[in-house]
């Protein structure tokens, strides 16, 4: 077997026939990645653009709903592990992580629980009516 190729914080790789950025390396061998996905429609709300970082790259935008922990040696570098974005992309990536997380929590409450700011149209009111002659 050859040498490990070495991984570091906010590299690209290839996870399978995916592409993946690399938030985290853990000590049990696994690292932290994120999926990167085209810059084209449909968008989610948790998608982050990498911006000049990935230049190169055809999948440009991180969507940090999709972060899973993979083994190291699933992992494969693009170009050698030469691509990698910069360290305050990595930061707006983890972050828009942890929002994810939270709002899938605040989903999973029961009806309710949390106010919601949407308020739908009073069903059989219509108000006070204003200037023109009056109905009867």
């Amino acid at each position: 077997m050859g040498a490990r190729q070495v991984f570091c914080r906010g590299a690209i790789a290839l996870c399978g026939k995916k592409t993946v950025l690399v938030l985290r390396l853990c000590e049990t061998g696994s690292a932290l990645v994120v999926r990167l996905v085209g810059d084209k429609p449909p968008y989610h709300r948790s998608d982050i653009h990498l911006g000049a970082g990935a230049i190169f790259l055809r999948h440009q935008v991180a969507r940090a709903c999709s972060i899973a922990s993979v083994p190291q040696d699933r992992l494969r570098g693009v170009s050698g592990c030469i691509l990698r974005v910069p360290e305050d992309t990595v930061l707006k990536v983890e972050t828009a992580c942890k929002v994810e997380a939270l709002r899938q929590r605040e989903e999973l409450f029961p009806q309710g629980v949390v106010r919601s700011t949407w308020r739908g149209p009073k069903l059989g009111s219509c108000g006070r009516k204003i200037g023109g002659a009056p109905s009867e």
